[in-house]
């Protein structure tokens, strides 16, 4: 017996120990052996009765998507475990157009229930090759597989399965509201006719579902059959009239609803507004963009606190635009909204940037929301009134950390020297997000004395500053700012030196160069990959003999930067040298060099990369076949 059946065997009998950790542990191995036993295996253990055991094994049939995989779980489909059942479902479902075959054969089991399965899942996957099956299950004995069909053709749409479906409809009652909706969803104009004739079905859900159908055939044909159904009393089909009305509009050059009387087809996108699906909701908030009457703003603000973020997205961006016309109303909802209401109009006012709000904002900087008391920071920084200042400077000593990040930038965003004071005493701030928006509320503000306040702050007693003041004056980037950064590179403190590299870098001024090659030998492995950052961003290609020298580094992070970079400045007479690189006994190393392989395009590597194709670490052989595909392609 072979090594490799003597460790199946061993794996399989782990299987079955009463030691959940021994039959975790077994999953983790069988995933790596190819062969169908352990596959087999791991499709059993969905059985097992740990959920974390479960689940391990479900990850590992779908990484390891084996040819045997969906057959073997299909045999899961008539398990009488609905968990089990439901789990084998989940993968086939997951495994996609792999499962396609096995699940084809399901669809002929002679169990009814196993057949439905098979084709419910078969419409999820939505794969195309599926639909000759799936429409030869419409002829099925079984009532709930015919309606399993209808849905899951819905799910293909595939025009060519209409006329199946349409030959259906007239044959099998029970599952006309399931055709309809497929016809819908497959929106071929072909369906029209039987569309209309559902309108007078006696059964009010095939009604309702082809008034829906008909907002997808994307034409005015429709358009007679679906007002007439307006005239009815029922709500229900009404709202559903009125969201095809809405789609026909949305897809055809003409609006349909422009006969409509002004009343009515006002009437018409408040109800869809209210409760129309998703879509619906969003088609009529366009439609209702170039209106400006009260009613109209009053259903905008109601939107404000639709459950749908992009509903209520929509119904904030359309009183942006009408925020001037709607400012009454707005400042009244203002005064009287929940704080989840008053965040949304706040948000609505600083997108504006309308000072007209700026009293009706005011109010709310003593809110006991700090949500509320961040929005109105923000409102009043968009707004970009410098008498507010002193607002935001007492903001700014606000209890809540988001509340005085939002009081520093909206101080960037108004700009000016008046409250540098405040700002630098942010930088000492206990929270990292509220020192970050005083700095760039201090780089925003761009003045001589700014510059010299961080000057200063390069030999503050506190570290943290000195960091802070070597980033402010690269992003600052004006000449004035290299001959202190340059000084900097000197600092005792690894961090700064790290901040002014990267200052350097950005700023581009060429006098930094040689000070900057000196930190390619800093004691401390961060300032060295920086400085190879900045140096790319100087030099470019001229950076690469420098860059050499650092694949020998000590710190393994810091070659592994010099590889990749080496790749990016794409000069292949780094060939030679990132090639030793695929046989280094460390997996990151491996993988670097061939992705820089890659990157080089140079065709010497390929005998190297092709030796290396059986590496023992996966992620290793990906990298280095993507590096094979690469460069025969020549991308």
């Amino acid at each position: 017996m072979s090594n490799d059946s003597t460790l199946l065997e061993g794996l399989l009998e782990q299987l079955s120990s009463a030691d959940a950790f021994a039959r975790e542990n077994a999953i983790s191995e069988l995933s790596k052996i190819d062969d169908i036993q352990a596959d087999a295996a791991l499709v059993t253990a969905l059985e097992d009765p740990d959920k974390g055991i479960r689940e391990t094994a479900a990850e590992a049939i779908v990484r390891r998507r084996s040819s045997h995989a969906p057959t073997l779980l299909c045999q899961y489909l008539a398990n009488e475990n609905i968990c089990t059942r439901n789990l084998a479902s989940e993968i086939l479902t997951t495994l996609g157009k792999q499962s396609v075959p096995a699940l084809s054969e399901k669809v002929f089991d002679p169990d009814h229930d196993v057949r439905k399965f098979a084709v419910d899942i078969l419409g999820t996957i939505r794969d195309g090759s599926s639909v000759e099956v799936v429409v030869s299950a419409l002829s099925d004995s079984s009532p709930n597989v015919v309606c399993s069909a209808a849905e899951a053709l819905g799910l293909l749409a595939d025009p060519k399965c209409v006329g199946p479906l349409i030959e259906t409809y007239d044959r099998f009652a029970d599952a006309r509201a399931q055709i309809i909706e497929a016809l819908g969803k497959i929106g071929d104009n072909s369906a029209i006719p039987v569309l209309i004739r559902a309108l007078d079905d006696t059964d009010l859900v095939v009604v309702f579902t082809a008034a829906e159908a008909m907002g997808n055939m994307r034409t005015r044909e429709v358009e007679p059959y679906l007002r007439r159904l307006l005239k009815r009393k029922d709500s229900a089909l009404q709202e559903a009239v009125v969201s095809s009305l809405i789609k026909l509009a949305h897809a055809t050059e003409h609006s349909v609803l422009d006969d409509l009387p002004a009343d009515q087809l006002q009437n018409c996108l408040t109800r869809a507004v209210k409760s129309g699906d998703r879509q619906t909701k969003l088609f009529a908030l366009e439609e209702l963009r170039n209106w400006e009457t009260p009613a109209v703003v009053d259903l905008l603000l109601e939107a404000l606190a639709d459950p749908d973020e992009d509903v209520a997205l929509k119904a904030k961006e359309l009183l942006t635009i009408t925020a001037t016309v709607a400012a009454d109303k707005i400042s009244r909802a203002l005064r009287h909204a929940s704080p989840a209401v008053a965040c949304t109009l706040l948000d609505m006012i600083a997108a504006s940037g309308n000072s007209r709000f700026i009293l009706d904002v005011l109010p709310l900087i003593d809110s006991a929301d700090d949500g509320v008391r961040e929005r109105v920071t923000s409102a009043l920084g968009r707004i970009g009134d410098q008498q507010v200042i002193p607002l935001l400077t007492n903001l700014a000593s606000d209890s809540v950390g988001h509340v005085r990040s939002a009081a520093f930038k909206a101080m960037g965003w108004i700009g000016g020297n008046s409250a540098l004071d405040t700002l630098f005493a942010g930088l000492d701030d206990p929270y990292p997000d509220v020192r970050q928006a005083a700095l760039g509320a201090i780089v925003l503000s761009c003045s001589a004395d700014t510059i010299a306040r961080l000057r200063k702050d390069l030999t503050h007693q506190s570290p943290m500053r000195q960091i802070m003041a070597a980033q402010a004056l690269g992003w600052i980037g004006e000449k004035a700012v290299v001959e202190p950064l340059i000084g900097a590179l000197n600092h005792p403190e690894w961090e700064v030196r790290k901040s002014a590299v990267e200052s350097l870098g950005r700023i581009g001024d060429r006098a930094a160069i040689e000070h900057i090659k000196i930190l390619l030998d800093d004691e401390e492995s961060q300032v060295r990959r920086s400085a190879i950052d900045a140096l790319v961003a100087f030099e470019g290609n001229d950076a690469y003999r420098d860059i050499l020298s650092l694949l020998d580094d000590e710190d393994l992070w810091v070659r592994f930067h010099a590889i990749n970079t080496l790749g990016q400045i794409g000069n292949p007479d780094a060939t030679t040298q990132i090639l030793q690189f695929l046989t280094d006994e460390n997996d990151v190393l491996r993988m670097a060099a061939a992705k820089s392989l890659s990157m080089l395009q140079d065709k010497r590597a390929l005998p190297f990369l092709r030796s290396q194709a059986s590496d023992r670490n996966r992620d290793v052989v990906g990298a280095v076949n993507d590096a094979i595909t690469k460069i025969e392609r020549g991308v």
